[in-house]
C-alpha cells in the first residue's frame, strides 16, 4: 500500500483538496495563475512523502518556496502546451492511467476506488495526469534536439569503471594457477581441465584438480573492476565458455575461464541462419504461377537436379539476399514477418520447407545452422546510451527552465 502511495505522491497527483469560496491568487504567471489552494494541496503531498521516504523537511518558508517555484515552472510549460496545440487524447489518457494502476498491481477499477479513499476525485486525477502529460510533451519537443551522443562518446564512456561497474554483469570466473616454483607445465593443465569440461566434469571440479591457488580455482562471481586489474583486459575480451591467454604475475602463470554472467543486463538470443527463395506474384506471373514455379524449384533441389544457391541467384525476387544465395545470414525472433518466422522457427536444420505464402509472396527456406548468440553486450550500449541520455536531458531541461522563468513575468502576492 505504501508503495502505491508513493507512486502518486512522486507523480505529484494525490490528495488533492478542494479549492473553496476563501481561495486565492498566490502567483501570477504571465496571463496564468497559481492558486493558494494548489500550493497547500502540493505542500501536504511533499510532506507525506518526505514521511514516507524518510527524507529530512526544511522549514516551512523553504518547502514553501521550493513547491511554489515547481507550480510556476508546470504553469510555464502548460501555457506553452496550450499555445502550440498539444491535445492528450482520451485514448493515451486511459492507457497511460491504466499504466500506472497496472505498476500498483490493481485493475483501473480498484485503482479509482483506492485515489478516491485516499481523498482524490477522479476526474481531478485525470486533469493532473494530463497536464504531466503535456509537460512530458512540452519538455521533449524543446529538449530532445539539443542532445546528440556520437558513438565515440559512447564508446568512452562504457570503457569508465562506473559504466563498468553500474551496468556490467556480474562474471563467474575460474582460473588454472601454476605457481612459479611448481614444476607443472601450464598448458598441459589447459590440456587436461579441457577434457575434463569436454567429459562433462563441472567446472569447480576441473578447475580444483589442476589450479594450485587456495580458492582451488574459483574466483567466484564479480564485476569485471572487482578483478584484479592485471586479468581486467583478458576476461573483457572473453565470452562464455573460453579460455584467456596466459597471463604472468608476481605469484605465477594464469589462464582464466569465463563461466557464466548474471544480472539485469545479461541477455541471450537464439538465432538462426537462414537462406529462401521468393517468388513474388506481378503483372506478368499471378499468385497461382508463382506457387507453381516455386514448386518446381524445390523439386529442382530435392531431386539434386540443381542447387539452392544457384536457384536463389537466378530466381529469387529479394534482392536483399539474391546474390548471397538466398542467404539472410543470422537473426532472432521479431526481425521476419509472422509466417516466414514461424515456418523457420519450426523448420529442421539443413531441410527444404514446404512452399509457404507471406505479404511478399511464396517463399521455401533452408535453416542452415541455429545458435544462441551473447547480446550482453549490446544490451548494455542501449542502457548506456539511455544513461547519457537521460543525463543531458536533464542538464538540458534545467537550462531550460530556468530560461524560461528568466523570460516570465511573475509576481508573488504576499499570503
Amino acid at each position: 500500500m505504501e508503495f502505491i502511495i508513493r507512486v502518486l505522491f512522486l507523480l505529484a497527483f494525490s490528495n488533492l483538496i478542494h479549492p473553496n469560496e476563501l481561495d486565492r491568487i498566490a502567483v501570477i504567471v504571465n496571463d496564468g495563475v497559481v492558486l493558494e489552494s494548489e500550493i497547500v494541496q502540493e505542500i501536504i503531498a511533499y510532506k507525506k512523502d518526505a514521511a514516507i521516504n524518510g527524507m529530512i523537511v526544511g522549514s516551512e518558508k523553504e518547502v514553501r518556496e521550493s513547491v511554489t517555484e515547481r507550480l510556476i515552472l508546470e504553469e510555464l510549460q502548460l501555457q506553452i502546451a496550450d499555445r502550440v496545440g498539444i491535445k492528450i487524447s482520451d485514448e493515451e489518457l486511459n492507457v497511460t492511467l491504466k499504466r500506472i494502476a497496472q505498476s500498483s498491481d490493481m485493475t483501473l477499477e480498484t485503482f479509482i476506488d483506492f485515489i478516491e479513499k485516499e481523498g482524490t476525485l477522479y476526474d481531478q486525477f485525470r486533469e493532473k495526469v494530463k497536464n504531466q502529460l503535456k509537460i512530458q510533451r512540452v519538455q521533449q519537443g524543446r529538449i530532445q534536439n539539443k542532445i546528440s551522443i556520437p558513438k565515440e562518446e559512447l564508446d568512452n564512456f562504457l570503457n569508465t569503471d562506473e559504466a563498468k561497474f553500474q551496468l556490467g554483469p556480474e562474471l563467474k570466473v575460474f582460473q588454472i594457477l601454476i605457481k612459479k616454483n611448481d614444476s607443472a607445465s601450464i598448458q598441459d593443465a589447459l590440456g587436461k581441465v579441457k577434457g575434463f569440461l569436454d567429459g562433462g566434469m563441472s567446472s569447480e571440479s576441473a578447475f580444483a584438480e589442476l589450479s594450485s591457488d587456495e580458492n582451488k580455482g574459483d574466483l567466484g562471481w564479480r564485476k569485471i573492476t572487482d578483478f584484479p586489474a592485471l586479468f581486467q583486459e583478458e576476461i573483457d575480451q572473453l565470452e562464455i565458455g573460453q579460455f584467456s591467454n596466459i597471463v604472468e604475475s608476481g605469484v605465477g602463470s594464469h589462464i582464466l575461464y569465463l563461466d557464466n554472467k548474471r544480472g539485469p543486463s545479461v541477455k541471450f538470443e537464439k538465432q538462426w541462419e537462414v537462406r529462401h527463395i521468393l517468388i513474388s506474384p506481378n503483372r506478368i506471373r499471378d499468385l497461382t504461377a508463382s506457387e507453381n514455379l516455386i514448386n518446381d524449384l524445390r523439386k529442382m533441389i530435392l531431386s539434386g537436379e540443381s542447387n539452392f544457391t544457384d536457384l536463389a541467384k537466378e530466381f529469387s525476387d529479394d534482392p536483399g539476399s539474391k546474390q548471397e544465395g538466398g542467404n539472410l545470414g543470422w537473426a532472432g525472433e521479431g526481425r521476419y514477418v509472422f509466417e516466414f518466422e514461424q515456418r523457420m522457427m519450426s523448420e529442421g536444420i539443413n531441410v527444404v520447407s514446404e512452399p509457404f505464402l507471406t505479404e511478399n509472396g511464396w517463399h521455401i527456406l533452408e535453416v542452415l545452422n541455429t545458435r544462441v548468440k551473447d547480446k550482453t553486450d549490446e544490451n548494455i550500449a542501449e542502457q548506456a546510451f539511455s544513461y547519457l541520455y537521460n543525463r543531458k536531458f536533464e542538464e538540458e531541461l534545467e537550462t531550460d527552465l530556468q530560461e524560461l522563468r528568466a523570460d516570465a513575468f511573475i509576481e508573488i502576492k504576499e499570503s
